[in-house]
């Protein structure tokens, strides 16, 4: 009888996690802003390995560690660009066109509060603690919290539109 290998993806959080918390720690952030990002990072990564976009040119282990900075970078208000080598995400056939409207319906339709937090994040470059005063949250944990169900109703919005599209 063997035992069952462990799952990838808690191995991977096993592996990676920690040199994330270490690295975050030194520049004066917290457990909780370590896991914020880490939980941004693996969520970037498993996109991008399910769609096939996944370009590792090191360790899955070394995209985690720098995508987590990346990502606590920018919840802290700090105006980040992202390297060459972090491909964006493109459709791999045409109809980009298409696709923006889908995505902007799909925000559209999360509902304006979401939207505005969206915005204020991405687009206007907010940390996350002028988020959270800026919609009456009560810290920068839940006005994190918000941002990911945000995200999570886009996304949910986004699919459902695919699979009436196919």
């Amino acid at each position: 009888m063997s035992i069952p290998s462990e799952d990838p993806i808690i191995q991977l959080y096993r592996d990676s996690f920690p040199d994330v918390a270490r690295m975050i720690r030194r520049k004066g952030g917290t457990l909780e802003e370590a896991k914020d990002a880490f939980h941004d990072a693996l969520l970037i990564y498993l996109e991008k390995e399910k769609a096939g976009r996944l370009q590792l040119h090191g360790s899955p282990k070394a995209y985690l560690v720098g995508t987590a900075r990346i990502c606590w970078l920018r919840a802290r208000g700090a105006t980040v660009s992202l390297p060459d080598a972090f491909d964006a995400a493109e459709p791999a056939e045409g109809g980009v066109e298409e696709r923006e409207q889908s995505v902007r319906a799909s925000l559209v339709r999360s509902g304006k509060k979401c939207l505005e937090l969206l915005k204020a994040f991405y687009y206007d470059h907010c940390s996350m603690q002028d988020i959270a005063g800026r919609f009456g949250f009560n810290g920068t944990r839940s006005a994190t919290v918000q941002k990911y169900k945000c995200l999570e109703k886009v996304r949910k919005e986004i699919k459902s539109n695919n699979e009436y599209a196919s």
